[in-house]
């Protein structure tokens, strides 16, 4: 039961008491001489001043059900949690810019050719028609004999959606005469985009703050890894994977594989630098390590019963990308650390109105994956059908 319904009551149940209370009250005054009649409650002033009274008290029991809603961490909201959080020096995350490199490509390898600072590149539309676009931000020369060079960019918007996948980055907006192309590859962030931090993971990490308290304990280090901005999971593998005293924390970051930027930041708040040395473990031989990737190549094909296929191509390829996707802004609930990549969970999120069955091509079975595994998406690739009968 939430703390509202302990103290709230609604405008019908207070009118209620009020008529019961005055009806009781009212043989009394009668009989002692201090009413003349008994009033009318049902029409005229008295009723509409009951009815004022009534809805002023049933105002003031919104009043605190929302004060007090804000009065505890398990129910606080937005500004009422992050003054509690401040209480533990824990400090809601903000949104961040992705960075990168892309290469620029070209067909011959005669003469020079300038990529001047802020010259524009973007993703081709998602499965929503949405668009992410990319601004170089140093200037790099194209020499003679060459036919690539890697350029450092960063994302125009901010939030995860900007994660590009390899490959996704494949248009040159802005024209680089001698340029034919660009294209990002295999680990080309190097500073994973993240969104502003939403309550329920911040109150999380205010549990976690507490929790910490008793030492070099698997919470400790889980609120210690969880505070760096771009870590959106994280795993603590206590039980001796390397050897007895030994701990593996595995970061899982906004794009899934995290960079070895943020492996160092969270290498550095657990293990100390600094001023952080004195939160290093003394007892422990503790290893911050990244999710080893378990590749996953997914062919499927949508048998439909009605529906337009396009649309229902694109929604299904946003349903799959968000099961792979750590920080997912569909109602999929995405595979973490240690989740085996099954049928059952690719096929879900493809079985949509108008879908009678998914054929699942590739993977053949269930796919599984180690305590430190993490399944990334390789390649998708879906097609249609029509039923031939219901």
């Amino acid at each position: 039961m939430s703390i509202q319904d302990l103290v709230s009551k609604s405008l019908d149940a207070i009118r209620q008491e009020m008529f019961d209370n005055l009806s009781a009250k009212q043989e009394e005054y009668v009989a002692a001489g201090w009413l003349p009649i008994r009033l009318n409650l049902n029409k005229g002033v008295v009723r509409g001043l009951i009815e004022l009274w009534c809805w002023g008290l049933w105002q003031l029991y919104q009043f605190l059900a929302l004060i007090l809603k804000q009065a505890t961490p398990a129910e606080a909201t937005g500004a009422w949690l992050d003054l509690w959080c401040l209480s533990v020096s824990v400090s809601r995350k903000m949104e961040s810019k992705a960075a990168g490199t892309v290469y620029f490509v070209r067909e011959g390898t005669v003469g020079n050719v300038r990529i001047p600072v802020g010259r524009i590149v973007r993703t081709l539309p998602d499965g929503t028609g949405t668009v992410y676009r990319y601004t170089t931000t140093e200037e790099v020369i194209l020499l003679a004999g060459t036919s690539e060079i890697a350029c450092p960019v960063v994302a125009e918007e901010y939030g995860s959606a900007s994660n590009a996948t390899a490959g996704q980055i494949c248009e040159i907006v802005t024209v680089i005469p001698g340029i034919d192309g660009v294209e990002n590859r295999a680990g080309w962030l190097s500073s994973e985009a993240t969104d502003r931090e939403t309550d329920e993971p911040l109150r999380s990490r205010y549990v976690l703050a507490w929790q910490g308290l008793s030492g070099c304990t698997k919470y400790a280090y889980e609120s210690w890894a969880m505070s760096v901005t771009g870590v959106v999971s994280v795993k603590i593998l206590d039980q001796h994977p390397r050897g007895q005293g030994t701990v593996d924390v595995v970061v899982v970051g906004a794009a899934g594989i995290p960079t070895q930027a943020l492996l160092t930041a969270v290498e550095g708040k657990i293990l100390g630098t600094g001023a952080n040395d004195d939160l290093a473990p003394l007892n422990d031989d503790v290893e911050v390590k990244a999710p080893t990737p378990v590749n996953i190549a997914i062919v499927a094909e949508l048998v439909l019963l009605y529906g337009d296929p396009e649309t229902l191509l694109a929604e299904a390829e946003n349903g799959v990308r968000a099961l792979f996707n750590t920080s997912s802004l569909y109602s999929v609930d995405p595979l973490a650390v240690g989740h085996d990549g099954t049928l059952d969970r690719i096929r879900k999120p493809m079985m949509l109105p108008g879908v009678k069955k998914v054929n699942i091509a590739s993977p053949l079975a269930d796919v599984p994956v180690a305590a430190d595994g993490l399944a990334v998406l390789q390649s998708l690739t879906l097609t249609t059908s029509w039923a031939t009968e219901e």
